[in-house]
């Protein structure tokens, strides 16, 4: 198998896994009930570059097999044939892409972080900040790229080993690879803190953490994918196998990013249960997200006419008194966590949906509960339930 296959092989799998990922993330995020966000969007908007940039390369191979050998020489007096000029062409186009399909997907993660960790103004100025560094490192890259020869025709008629043309593409590729590294290495370290400190066991945390540090695995072929590329004293890099594990590296971070969004189904094919019995006053059955709000609503229905109730709900270790309808507790602590519970912040808050005069007292405790039916079905301690039955007297 030549290394054409082995390109278009890698390059059908990563993004036949990524397409397979990404339509498990929007129906994960049609059965939280979460809605569709800027993070889902934009890892769509990273797919279909891939899928753009793909299509390039294998028309560029198909039409000139050796283009990647030839692309690389260092003989200035070397002149292009059509074959090779119509290569360079297909490829310069799909560098272009590979800044949108990267960048794209580091945007993703930090909006989706936004969505699950912004719990502190701290951490919304970390997420503003890491989608400012982003968009930059987006907009230089792609600029430079788009530039990186004037006239821009010389890019594909073999003048880059020529300073008064073109730039040393060999030292930016190597460089942007390196911010590039740096950028994925601060997004990976961003939600650590603040899984470190909530209240769960120290295993949940490590399991929660693990997921997200999948993206290593990123970083990992990002640092390959530079190293192996860079040729000392050449003015560009060894295309042959930059192509390949920018392949890699681009598929990889699609699916990470996908993974942590997508875990709520993969808990709902496992057909995880949960019950507790922490309290003889309830019970608390937790399903994979989107079954438990019917048999829920049915329970809170049957419960509203209740002038006082007394009811333990494992969240937070907090006690609120006189709350309208159980419909509309909203833990904000953390997440959103359910279908009538919306918003972030510091406090719980209640509202009114339905009878008046039902009112609760909803006395909140700390849990180390898993919940499948929160938007990512991570171990958060704070996350919705599925049904609330009365304290039986």
């Amino acid at each position: 198998m030549d290394h054409e296959d082995v390109l278009t092989g890698v390059g059908a799998a990563g993004s036949a896994l990524s397409l397979i990922l990404i339509g498990i993330r929007f129906y994960a995020r049609h059965m939280s009930r979460s809605g569709i966000g800027w993070d889902d969007w934009l890892i769509l908007l990273s797919f279909f570059s891939l899928i753009a940039a793909d299509t390039l390369i294998i028309v560029a191979n198909s039409v000139n097999p050796e283009g990647a050998d030839i692309a690389s020489n260092k003989d200035p007096t070397y002149e292009y044939t059509e074959a090779d000029i119509e290569y360079t062409k297909l490829n310069y186009i799909a560098t272009i892409i590979y800044y949108t399909i990267v960048s794209s997907t580091k945007l993703s993660i930090i909006l989706m972080y936004n969505r699950l960790f912004s719990v502190s103004t701290a951490f919304r100025y970390q997420v503003i900040f890491m989608c400012l560094l982003t968009g930059a490192f987006w907009i230089a890259t792609t600029i430079t790229n788009i530039l990186s020869c004037i006239p821009m025709k010389y890019t594909w008629i073999n003048a880059d080993e020529d300073p008064r043309y073109c730039i040393n593409y060999n030292l930016y590729w190597l460089g942007s690879g390196i911010a590039e590294s740096v950028i994925d290495f601060l997004i990976i370290i961003m939600p650590v803190r603040v899984v470190y400190r909530l209240r769960m066991s120290r295993g949940r945390k490590i399991a929660v953490v693990a997921v997200f540090l999948l993206g290593v695995f990123v970083i990992m072929s990002g640092v390959v994918k530079v190293i192996l590329s860079y040729i000392p004293g050449s003015r560009n890099p060894d295309f042959s196998l930059t192509a390949l594990w920018t392949t890699v590296h681009v598929c990889t971070g699609i699916i990470c990013a996908c993974l942590p969004v997508c875990w709520p189904v993969f808990v709902r094919m496992s057909r995880f249960r949960f019950s507790s019995s922490s309290s003889p006053s309830w019970s608390l059955k937790i399903f994979s997200s989107g079954s438990a709000w019917s048999e829920g609503s049915r329970n809170r229905r049957s419960s509203r006419n209740q002038r006082r109730a007394s009811d333990e709900i494992p969240v937070s270790g907090r006690t609120i008194t006189n709350a309208q309808s159980a419909d509309s507790l909203r833990v904000n602590d953390f997440q959103t966590m359910g279908p009538n519970m919306h918003g972030l912040g510091p406090r719980f808050t209640h509202s009114s949906h339905g009878n008046e005069d039902a009112g609760y007292e909803l006395t909140i405790i700390q849990s180390n509960i898993g919940a499948p039916d929160t938007p990512t079905g991570m171990p958060y301690p704070y996350h919705a339930y599925s049904s609330l039955e009365q304290r039986k007297t």
